[in-house]
């Protein structure tokens, strides 16, 4: 947004709105209200401080009557009233962005209101589309070419015209530069050219990224006034491009000064040194892209963001729009791309593509572990359509360079990008390449403690796989995560923490159930204790604001203080009062979401939503649980079988027990495998209980009973005497001749001293 439309409110508002919503609050919803509380009413439509009478949605009003009754209703804690006006303006036939931008600009108030009310309020959906719809207006007035035509026509006026023409331009930013560089190409607007020349570097930041892409115009007049206008600019991006011209040998010795010069410049106004080779800045600028560091990252109010590229042909500049979410790692890559056209070799670079298109495909909606070209998402134009998926590159790049991309995944926290890594080292490297002692190569064994439970799994099923036989750092880990993927139920697992009872349980119902699970606790402490012992990961927490013992700033600290919950997704649940200590604590912590404490399961579940989103939470479904935990006990009968490994699968035992009570009977039999191999009494003796339960399927008790006769066979007999006796009775008792077969089976291998084989024949006898 443009001016003020998006100001964060003041000491003075909040003053300001205590004395004018004194009476409105007295009969609103306390909660919402009073987080509200900070904003004064809009003063688009002046309106008397008290009660309103209730609007009525069937009489014909304006959308400046809905926009204003909305805040107004808001204002005053009719929160009822005011969401049934911000829906019947969002539904009304006349609605045009523009217009509704023009009347929320009319006075900050309006959309500092609205802001309160998106990050506090119970009406939070309505207010984000009535926000979003004035965003897309601001997005409309910036790129109407007519306008930006007439405002660069505007700058061969008078100086008040001219002014007020250079604000405009810088209002529209990149969309104004390429009708800029239209109308210096154009001899019949050469009287604009000194002026026009003269207003490129008041423009701001936002015509950087267009203005690096035209240096590839032919006109080496045009370029060179680019190069000093970026140079006056003084953003530190465009010197990766301004440094490739400086040194290049084919331009022209006036190319080269002007681009040598921009540099200097930008580093006095920078006050920073903006040394290193082509290559080296182009990274740095990658690194910053991937990074999405404020001064380069596309801008979030916005749903996309442009690429620039310079068509040669029509010595044109055209946009591609990319969604705002995928710009940095786009970004990031095409930055790369131009370090490793500089210098093939650069190793950083092709790791830094890698780690980038990895997380470009994730947000858009692709599965990073898969190289299917056939699987959809959401659509990239900046990407040719024959170009290969990430896996592709990845699995072509070799393990040299997957190793420098888990170790920015290591650094970053970011699931996605190492669960792509990991997939292509699997795929790619043997045990020479996946462990050893050099710092190159401690990546994949690092991720054993990753704070999310899917990378900790797939570490531990490519390590696992691997077969290593030489000890390596946390090889201890491997097992136990492997125990751990066995027990993965693809449930999200929620702990919420608020001492207020009612609303305790009222959110602990809303995140229980329909695949999910959560529990509730008024401590803090206390919750997180239950969290280790109940759960096998976290999918996030919701935390009141006024909790006690500790306080919240305290129990976030805690949080974060331990590994496996360093980005684990936190919503607040903000009380009357605490908005701006709520805002404050979400400002310092990107992973923090606020809502109102009373929001409805809309809105709480949206606040959880965006969040996990922000720390890259990676949603694994029950199809994909079950295939990781069929993959992890498949790993463990390799290492059992195996026999040579620095892994003792024994100390999985528990984890496999358990699993024989799954109700996909499919893990159950690939666990009881595993536990016929192990050399223990409870593996044998509870692959035995599983065989003779009567209330399994006939396919799977005959598959338990074939692993029990292999571990009969291997290890003796370890059963109970009542399992024998039970044994004994099934093989000659049980209904079902398939079933009795393999329990005949089981029996033999048990090779009891008393034989049965009698007892048996006689059964049968005909006399």
């Amino acid at each position: 947004m443009s001016g003020t439309a998006l100001r964060i409110p003041t000491v003075c508002t909040i003053l300001l709105a205590s004395v004018v919503c004194q009476s409105a609050m007295a009969q609103a919803d306390n909660k919402s209200a009073a987080a509200l509380g900070s904003s004064t009413a809009p003063t688009t439509k002046p309106k008397p401080a008290g009660n309103t009478p209730a609007v009525d949605l069937n009489q014909e009003l304006t959308v400046e009557n809905l926009f204003v009754d909305f805040l107004q209703s808001a204002i005053q804690g009719k929160f009822k009233q005011a969401d049934a006006l911000g829906k019947a303006l969002l539904a009304h036939p006349d609605l045009d962005p523009v217009e509704l931008l023009n009347l929320a600009n009319r006075d900050p108030v309006n959309i500092d209101t609205l802001q309160k009310l998106i990050a506090t309020s119970s009406i939070s959906d309505t207010a984000r589309r009535v926000m979003e719809v004035i965003e897309k207006g601001e997005l409309l007035k910036r790129k109407d070419t007519d306008r930006i035509q007439a405002n660069i026509d505007r700058l061969g006026g008078d100086p008040q015209q001219e002014l007020f023409a250079i604000k405009y331009l810088a209002q529209s930013g990149e969309y104004a530069v390429p009708l800029i560089i239209r109308t210096l190409q154009d001899p019949a607007k050469k009287e604009l050219w000194p002026r026009v020349i003269m207003a490129l570097p008041q423009l701001g930041k936002g015509v950087v990224n267009p203005m690096v892409a035209a240096l590839a115009i032919s006109n080496n007049d045009i370029r060179q006034n680019l190069m000093h206008a970026l140079g006056e600019l003084g953003y530190a991006q465009a010197v990766p491009y301004l440094r490739r011209y400086a040194e290049d040998s084919t331009a022209t010795p006036e190319v080269r000064k002007a681009a040598a010069a921009a540099i200097a410049r930008i580093q006095t106004l920078s006050g920073k040194p903006q040394t290193g080779t082509p290559d080296e800045q182009f990274y740095k600028l990658a690194d910053r892209y991937y990074e999405e560091d404020e001064v380069v990252r596309a801008d979030p109010r916005v749903d996309d963001a442009n690429v620039w590229y310079w068509d040669a042909a029509d010595q044109r500049l055209k946009p591609v729009a990319v969604p705002q979410r995928v710009f940095g790692p786009r970004m990031a890559m095409r930055c790369c791309e131009e370090a490793i056209r500089a210098k093939g070799d650069n190793a950083d670079a092709i790791a830094l593509w890698l780690s980038a298109d990895f997380r470009r495909e994730a947000r858009l909606g692709l599965n990073v572990e898969s190289g299917d070209p056939a699987e959809s998402g959401e659509s990239d134009k900046t990407q040719q359509a024959t170009m290969p998926r990430a896996m592709y590159f990845a699995q072509a790049a070799g393990p040299r360079y997957l190793h420098l991309v888990l170790e920015r995944a290591l650094k970053d926290q970011d699931s996605v990008v190492a669960l792509g890594a990991i997939e292509a080292l699997r795929v790619t490297a043997g045990e020479a390449s996946l462990v050893g002692s050099e710092d190159a190569r401690l990546s994949l064994t690092r991720c054993l403690q990753f704070p999310d439970l899917v990378v900790r799994a797939r570490a531990a099923l490519a390590l696992g796989a691997a077969l290593p036989r030489s000890q390596f750092t946390d090889s201890q880990f491997v097992i136990p995560e492997l125990g751990r993927a066995l027990a993965q139920t693809g449930s999200q697992q929620v702990m919420v923490v608020d001492g207020d009872s009612q609303n305790l349980n009222r959110v602990v119902g809303i995140f229980h159930g329909d695949g999910r699970e959560a529990l509730g606790d008024a401590s803090f402490f206390n919750a997180l204790n239950r969290v280790r012992k109940e759960f096998q990961s976290l999918s996030g927490i919701l935390v009141a604001t006024d909790i006690s013992d500790p306080n919240l700033e305290a129990a976030l600290q805690a949080l974060r203080g331990e590994l496996v919950y360093t980005r684990t997704p936190v919503v607040l649940l903000v009380n009357p009062g605490q908005s701006i200590r709520a805002e404050q604590i979400a400002k310092a912590d990107n992973l923090v979401e606020s809502v109102d404490a009373s929001a409805n399961e809309s809105s709480l579940q949206d606040a959880f939503d965006r969040v996990r989103k922000r720390a890259g939470k990676v949603e694994i479904s029950k199809d994909q649980t079950m295939a990781m935990a069929l993959q992890a006990a498949d790993t463990l009968r390799k290492i059992v079988t195996d026999g040579k490994t620095v892994y003792d699968a024994t100390s999985a035992e528990s984890s496999l027990i358990g699993a024989l009570g799954s109700p996909e009977e499919r893990l159950a039999v690939s666990s009881a495998s595993v536990l016929a191999l192990l050399h223990t009494p409870t593996s044998q003796r509870a692959v035995a209980h599983l065989a003779m339960d009567g209330k399994r399927s006939k396919e799977f008790r005959v598959a338990a009973f074939h692993s029990l006769a292999e571990s009969t066979k291997n290890h003796g007999n370890q059963l109970e005497p009542s399992q024998v006796d039970e044994l004994i009775k099934c093989s000659l008792e049980e209904n079902d001749l398939v079933i009795r077969t393999a329990a005949s089976q089981a029996l033999g291998a048990v090779n009891l001293k008393d034989n049965k084989a009698s007892t048996i024949i006689r059964s049968f006898s005909a006399e």
